[in-house]
């Protein structure tokens, strides 16, 4: 039951950018420069932008996309999605759970770093549009997320 939650609530997100990949711009078009979302949201990146890097600047880029969404997606069931205590989440502020954030965060960080350390080895070996292809899906993703996090979460149903 929990897969098919999942499902259907990814399934828009992937319809969108299988869309946005099958509508490439024309032949000598620009495409837009990178934009920063209000409400502190994440740079967003046009497929144009993209193409002109290498693949060295594009790893670091979907490793930033892969953190932003591994920081804000813990918390996406609560009001705030980068909180800087359980008071910013309605919580209590007890000793138990500010222990559970802080042991959340540390494990967090130790993850994360791993995984960089990793990804900017392997990543530059992968083909350059797959890099593009992986860094615009987890914008995408990533972008919705956080408009759920600002109470915009109509706009993404």
């Amino acid at each position: 039951m929990r897969s098919v939650h999942y499902t259907l609530v990814l399934l828009p997100l992937w319809v969108a950018f299988v869309r946005a990949q099958g509508n490439p711009a024309t032949p000598g078009e620009q495409s837009g420069p990178a934009v920063q979302l209000p409400g502190g949201a994440t740079i967003v990146y046009s497929l144009g932008d993209l193409e002109k890097m290498d693949k060295i600047e594009l790893t670091r880029i979907y490793i930033a996309k892969l953190t932003r969404l591994y920081r804000i997606l813990q918390y996406l069931p609560f009001a705030k999605l980068e909180p800087k205590g359980p008071n910013d989440l309605k919580i209590p502020s007890v000793q138990a759970n500010e222990k559970a954030m802080k042991t959340l965060e540390e494990e967090l960080r130790s993850y994360i770093q791993a995984a960089e350390a990793q990804l900017s080895t392997i990543v530059p070996y992968a083909d350059k549009k797959q890099i593009v292809d992986a860094i615009l899906f987890l914008q995408a993703v990533t972008n919705k997320v956080e408009l759920v996090g600002l109470g915009m979460s109509q706009l993404i149903y």
